[in-house]
């Protein structure tokens, strides 16, 4: 089957006059008809595995409730208001391999024990808890299991934005958690 045949047509009805604006200036901007502009972020969004898995897994929903419950935050109704962005869902699934939604599945299953400990370690970091904050609390749990090197590439890709101290000491809190033994790491 060529490319061609495996592509489908979609049509999008009743887009509301301010998305359409948007689109059509986005689209400009970037040198593109709207056609080929909506094509590409659809394309973008949709060949996600971590978004995908976000929205369709009955096990991320669920375990976002429970977050939910035991923090005492709120839910987001909405799966585009905050949570994994594109950047970061290709940076996890290079520096984790994962390239099916069952490499997905296999990280929340083992992450459901310590995703509490995540919670508690961030939890007066965020207002409200995004849908998909329980995958994203496993992925740091996978990725706690690394070894040094692999983690400070996992920090410097992923959590540069979290005091380096802080960092690593969740990280060694998870560690612990999940009777691993420690890092053998520089000290801060």
């Amino acid at each position: 089957m060529s490319n061609k045949e495996m592509n489908r047509v979609l049509t999008i009805r009743n887009v509301p006059y301010e998305v359409e604006e948007a689109i059509a200036a986005q689209a400009k901007a970037s040198g593109r008809s709207k056609s080929e502009f909506v094509q590409e972020l659809l394309s973008a969004t949709f060949s996600d595995v971590i978004g995908n898995f976000i929205r369709t897994s009955e096990l991320v929903a669920l375990m976002d409730r429970e977050i939910a419950r035991v923090t005492r935050l709120q839910l987001s109704d909405n799966w585009v208001e905050g949570g994994i962005s594109l950047a970061e869902s290709r940076a996890f699934c290079q520096l984790l391999g994962i390239h099916t939604p069952d490499d997905l599945q296999r990280i929340m299953m083992d992450a459901v024990p310590w995703l509490h400990l995540r919670a508690r370690q961030l939890e007066a970091a965020i207002p409200q808890l995004p849908q998909g904050a329980s995958l994203e609390y496993a992925l740091f749990i996978e990725a706690a299991g690394l070894n040094y090197q692999a983690l400070t590439a996992v920090r410097r890709g992923l959590y540069f934005m979290t005091a380096e101290a802080a960092f690593w000491q969740q990280v060694d809190e998870v560690r612990d958690a999940r009777k691993l033994l420690p890092l053998d790491r520089p000290q801060i």
